[in-house]
This record gives C-alpha cells, structure tokens and sequence, in this order.
C-alpha cells in the first residue's frame, strides 16, 4: 500500500512539474549547405565619359551665342562666333596673292614646255632653257608658300567660331555676347549623357579578385527604386597612397535619366566562390553581451544551445564557419526566450502564438 502511495504521488509531481513547465513550441529549419558567391558593397560617384570646359581658340569679342544653357548639341555644331573682321579682310588678300601666284606659275610652266621644245629643235640656247626651268621652280615655291598662308589664314577665320567637339548638353554659360574672350578661357560646359560611368575607390587588397566585363546593377541614392545595370570595363592598376585603394569603373549600359554627380551604390561580384558553406536563416541566430553568437538546435526534444562563429551574410541567410554540422536543425522561431536543455515541440512555421 505504501508504494502504491509513492508512485501515485511521482505521478502527481511528474504532472504538476509538466503542468507548469510545458513543452515550448518551436519551428526549426536544417543547416543548409550552398555555394557563397561573395560580393562587395561600394557607393561611388556617377561621371560622364565626355565632360569638357570649352574655350575659345582665339581672342576676339563675342558677335553671336548660338545655344544657351540646358541646350543638347550635336558634334560640330556652332556654338559662338566672334568678331572676325578683319581676318576675313586679310584672308582676301592673301586669296588674291594665291590668284597671282597661280597665274605666274602657270606662265612659268607654259614658258618651260615652249623652250623645250624649241631646244628639241636646236632652236633655243642651253642657257635660256635652264632660266626657264630655275623661273619655273621659283614660281612653284612662291605658290607653295601663298598657299599655306592662306591655309593658315582660313584656320584663324574658322577659330573665330567655336563648335561642339561631341554631343551633349551644355550645363553652364560663362559668357555675354559683348564680352572679350581671351584664348585659353572657358566658355561653356559641355556634358555627353550618352555615355556614363560610376567611379569607385575600392580597398587595394581587392585588386585581384575583381574581374572586368561583370555585369552589376547600380542603385541611384535619390531613388532606391531604379536599378540600372552596368559593367565593370576599368580596373586602375594604381593605389592612392592616401587611401590604400584604385579606381574601379563601371559603364552604365542601361539608358536612363541619371544625372552626372549623382552618388550609386553598387554590389561588385568577387572571385574565389566558396562550394558547400554552412548557412542557416538568420532568425536563429543570437548575439550576445558580448559580441559572441549562439544557436538552439532541436535534439532528443530538447533545445541545446551551441556557440558558433559566423561569416558573411548570404541573402537570408549567415554563413556559419564553425559550431554546426550539416545535419543539425536549429530551431528559428521560439528561440528568444529558451533555455539549454528546455523541452520543445516542434511545430509548422505556419502555426502562431509560439511561446
């Protein structure tokens, strides 16, 4: 009778300790293994392939301003024109030395052809044949010159007019018609849209493991929700000393409204894939005071805590470099609250309510 007593009274306990210690309700996920492309996050800045500060070729006052600010242009397209008077006058007159010259070398070539034949003939001296021939030469140099000052004439009256040297839009206007130009200063600038490129500075010790011609996809900073893609087509083989990095150029191959300056960041593909690491999802991961990380796995019904040390993260997921095997489940939803060696029953993640 007595130990009839005993087991009913183990019985009432064992129930009364289950009453109020329940099972946790748990969803657990198994460690997965997956191959860990690795990436490298950058912010850069976006630059034109074709940004110019043009200037004029020449001194003179501006007569004519053909395009303003905003503008788009086209290669060779006249910009500005000034005041050329007076090199029009002196091209003139050097077009009319050349007239002359032409004249009097072609008399010279008529005489020559005239005096050989007669020389054929026995009907001319030797002496009158070679003046002719040294008349001859002298005319043709003298026309030789004319024309390369008027060569050089026409080139001053076309630095009168300065013209677009690609396409593009003009983003700002630094002169009035009116004003004085000196050779050398800036007039316009002028902005190719066409062909765009983001610059990075990237940390010297990732020179080796980017490749060029990668496809990436940009995210501009003033609007989170445009993606543009581009390639990787320039990797500077120098390092600032400065800042320990080189300068990565990504062309933008997608045609978008993007303005020049703009800040993009960018997700560069590195080498050297890591096969088979170790993952798990990133809800069952917990950090501690004091910057360690530790896991619950389900084991016998029960939830054990493990350390771990972890890696980067991939997508969803964080890699684990030591701590779990692969035929681990860590235990994602439920795990805040647990305890090492509290029971657990497993649940669907669909079910709510986990305690």
């Amino acid at each position: 009778m007595q130990k009839l007593n005993c087991i009913t009274l183990f019985l009432l306990l064992f129930s009364w300790q289950t009453l109020a210690n329940p099972p946790a309700n748990v969803v657990i996920a198994p460690v997965s293994q997956q191959e860990n492309s690795r990436s490298l996050e950058l912010t850069g800045t976006i630059n034109s392939a074709e940004h110019a500060n043009l200037s004029s070729l020449i001194d003179g006052v501006v007569t004519q301003l053909h395009v303003e600010t905003g503008d788009f242009v086209t290669k060779g397209q006249v910009l500005l024109a000034l005041d050329d008077k007076l090199a029009q006058a002196q091209l003139q007159a050097i077009k009319a030395e050349l007239q002359q010259a032409q004249v009097e070398f072609n008399e010279a070539k008529r005489r020559l052809a005239e005096a050989k034949s007669l020389s054929q003939q026995q009907l001319l001296p030797q002496t009158e044949l070679e003046q002719r021939v040294t008349h001859e030469a002298v005319t043709q140099a003298h026309l030789a010159k004319i024309t390369a000052n008027y060569q050089y004439q026409q080139e001053l009256v076309n630095r009168h007019q300065l013209v677009a040297p690609f396409a593009g839009v003009i983003v700002s206007r630094k002169l009035d018609v009116g004003e004085w130009v000196n050779r050398g200063q800036q007039t316009f600038e002028l902005v190719n849209l066409q062909k765009l490129w983001l610059d990075l500075a990237v940390p010297q010790e990732y020179f080796g493991r980017i490749d060029k011609d990668k496809t990436v996809m940009l995210e501009l900073d003033n609007n989170h929700s445009t993606k543009i893609s581009g390639k990787v087509f320039a990797k500077v083989p120098l390092v600032d000393s400065q800042n320990r990095s080189f300068l990565l150029r990504v062309e933008l191959t997608q045609q978008a409204e993007v303005q020049v300056g703009l800040s993009a960041r960018v997700a560069i593909p590195l080498k050297n894939v890591q096969q088979n690491v170790l993952t798990i999802p990133s809800d069952a991961l917990l950090r501690h005071p004091d910057g360690g990380y530790s896991v619950f796995i389900a084991s016998d019904n029960k939830a054990v805590r493990k350390s771990v040390v972890i890696g980067e993260r991939i997508g969803e997921y964080i890699e684990i470099l030591s701590g779990l095997s692969a035929t681990d489940n860590v235990i994602t939803q439920g795990n805040e609250m647990l305890k090492d060696q509290q029971a657990i029953q497993i649940k669907p993640s669909k079910v709510a309510g986990l305690e």
